[in-house]
């Protein structure tokens, strides 16, 4: 996995991201804008502890380092299929709702991951 297209990949999403919520019409999608608001967010906090656990998958060995690799990959996939569509206002509500929610669930599964790499390799953390 090649760690600086990583980046690349998280700061593109961040962008598009941005440029897809200027084309959102203020008039009804309020909602939407407020979701793609949160989700934006949650990226960039995805972004942050990805960053810490690339700078981590080199202080440790082995088993742990597959486990950092498969997350990693786990968030790279989220990035790359994260695409808001749907022909209506309630379809794409519906969709950036479950994006959100797995967005959720991925930071917090990264997160309890950095923390028990951290705590099981306290030298790692320096």
């Amino acid at each position: 996995m090649q760690i600086g297209r990583m980046g690349v990949i998280f700061g593109l999403a961040l962008v598009v991201g941005s440029i897809i919520s200027m084309w959102l019409p203020e008039s009804e999608s309020q909602i939407e804008e407020d979701l793609f608001s949160e989700i934006t967010y949650h990226t960039g906090e995805l972004k942050l502890i990805t960053d810490q656990l690339v700078a981590l998958r080199d202080k440790v060995v082995g088993s742990q380092q597959a486990q950092i690799d498969q997350r990693l990959q786990k968030a790279a996939d989220w990035l790359t299929a994260f695409r808001p569509t749907g022909e209506t206002h309630a379809e794409r509500t519906a969709y950036l709702i479950s994006q959100r929610d797995e967005l959720l669930d991925l930071v917090d599964e990264l997160s309890a991951l950095r923390k028990s790499l951290m705590d099981s390799n306290p030298s790692a953390t320096e």
